[in-house]
């Protein structure tokens, strides 16, 4: 028998509540669950290293994306201004996420 995955609160679930609702759900201690979501954690980190994208099972895909350095203009006096390069993360969410968050609020 599973217990239900949400506990009565307004508020987030938390890592501890969340581990502890994957134990009691799968009959697999806290360690144990603890340290699938370290590796998992880890595999992420080296495919966002090796091939710069990861996906999350369902839930939608990860990348690490590249913004070269370049020159800008301040709108207000007009002056030229060099932006730094940067690397930034972008999550896309899958279709099926997409369809459900639209149908929470209709």
């Amino acid at each position: 028998m599973t217990k239900k995955l949400v506990f009565d609160t307004d508020k987030p679930l938390t890592k501890t509540q969340i581990i502890k609702l994957i134990s009691d759900n799968s009959n697999l201690s806290v360690p144990i669950i603890k340290e699938i979501f370290e590796d998992y954690q880890k595999l992420l980190y080296s495919e966002l290293d090796r091939v710069g994208e990861f996906k999350l099972l369902d839930l939608g895909k990860l990348k690490v994306s590249f913004v070269p350095e370049r020159f800008g203009t301040n709108p207000l006096t007009g002056e030229k201004t060099l932006f730094k390069s940067k690397t930034r993360l972008k999550f896309s969410f899958s279709k099926n996420i997409k369809e459900f968050a639209n149908s929470l609020y209709v």
